[in-house]
């Protein structure tokens, strides 16, 4: 990626052990580093120039200042059995290049396909440029993963035909979810009609929730005609509209991706069990999630990641986070930083440092590059305990006055260790 947003330049390999594509990526950085920008970015190249101008309609901004012109460009490696081109046949290449170059046309600027790497090759435009090609699973989520409240604008562009709703949530922040608990409702439905197809659906899609998705003991008691209706642990029954916006936001994204596996893939074969009787997603695909500890409780955050690699075991998570619990699911090395603007480029987490993350404590795991803090005490704690270094100094010296004596007696609080 060269001259997009805040980046002049990056170069972030996702895959840097040798086909371990599947599993947790995680990029940190701080507050408008550009972990957003990095995720569009990426997903702007899947979809190629067309579907593109249906997300964002003004491209100002996109081009670093100064700069002629924008390029993205991602390698993707193709599954051989199931994506396909638009002749119907497998993809030639191991892997090729999606490129796409924002550039200057008279008074705005337009997305065109450009050649930085693929040098004539084949690219995206017959895969997963191509509207109606099988495969190319890929979803984007922004941080506002909501069931309710969407524009007439966001849930026009939900139900546009091709890939562009899969991608919405990260454009726009009033497209909601709202299809997912339609869906399931029609499921209901259906199956109450004795459809077995839809039937089956609704029945692997509760199965993987019902394997402690929801934490806390939480359950999904009932689908109907109202909607989805939830148990907690003390037995009460309530409707998913009461439940807090963590719960809404991260069912509604789960039911989502299943959903859009179901369009994509069929039932048939779609879940399946490992040996201890949970479910599992048998099908590949490249899911990115934007702000992916959004409204969870730290526990839940140090979750998520690991309950998400072993029920989706085939794809490719890339997410951004603030938070070291999320980045302790990362595997084969994946944790990335981007510093803040104007001061290097992105990078990888060395081998040492990103053992530290997955071995660590939050604490431990915020003084690593992933985080990059100089202390995690608070400001307030960090002067105590200056203070009370120079006040012992000064007491074994030549003594304290009285005041002085009080005011080490105070910042000692900071200085104990057993609260350190």
């Amino acid at each position: 990626m060269n001259n997009i947003k805040g980046f002049e330049q990056a170069d972030l390999d996702f895959c840097p052990t040798a086909d371990q594509y599947p599993g947790w990526a995680v990029v940190t950085g701080d507050n408008g580093s550009g972990k957003t920008a990095l995720l569009k970015a990426v997903c702007l190249a899947l979809l190629g120039p067309d579907q593109a101008r249906g997300l964002i309609q003004d491209l100002r901004g996109w081009v670093t200042e100064g700069a002629p012109k924008g390029t993205i460009s991602v390698e993707v490696k193709p599954d051989q059995e199931i994506d396909r081109t638009a002749k119907g046949g497998a993809p030639v290449q191991s892997t090729f290049w999606a490129e796409i170059a924002i550039v200057p046309e008279g008074p705005t600027w337009e997305i065109n396909p450009t050649d930085v790497f693929k040098k004539k090759k084949r690219g995206a435009l017959n895969g997963p440029w191509a509207q109606s090609t099988p495969g190319w699973f890929a979803l984007g989520y922004g941080p506002f993963r909501r069931l309710y409240g969407s524009s007439p604008d966001a849930q026009r562009l939900m139900v546009i035909p091709g890939r562009i709703p899969r991608f919405a949530t990260l454009f726009k922040e009033d497209a909601t979810l709202g299809e997912c608990e339609q869906w399931v409702k029609q499921l209901k439905y259906r199956k109450l009609e004795a459809r077995q197809e839809e039937g089956t659906i609704l029945d692997s899609l509760l199965s993987l929730l019902g394997d402690d998705f929801l934490r806390q003991g939480i359950t999904i008691e009932e689908v109907n005609s109202e909607g989805m209706w939830l148990h907690d642990a003390t037995g009460r029954r309530m409707p998913l509209s009461d439940m807090s916006e963590g719960y809404r936001a991260a069912l509604a994204m789960l039911i989502d991706i299943f959903r859009h596996m179901v369009e994509s893939y069929g039932i048939d074969g779609l879940v399946q069990k490992h040996p201890d009787g949970s479910s599992y997603v048998n099908r590949p695909g490249v899911v990115l999630i934007d702000e992916i500890d959004a409204h969870l409780h730290p526990e839940w955050q140090r979750e998520i990641g690991f309950w998400l690699r072993r029920h989706f075991p085939f794809v490719q998570f890339i997410v951004t986070t603030h938070s070291p619990l999320v980045c302790q699911a990362a595997d084969g090395g994946r944790i990335y930083h981007l510093p803040a603007s104007s001061t290097g480029e992105p990078f990888m987490l060395s081998e040492k440092d990103y053992v530290r993350v997955i071995t660590g404590k939050p604490d431990q795991i915020l003084l690593t590059p992933a985080f990059g803090l100089k202390d995690t005490r608070s400001p307030k704690a960090v002067e105590a305990r200056r203070k009370h270094s120079r006040l012992v100094a000064k007491k074994l010296a030549r003594g304290l006055t009285e005041e002085e004596a009080k005011e080490l007696g105070y910042v000692s609080l900071f200085a104990d260790e057993e609260l350190a």
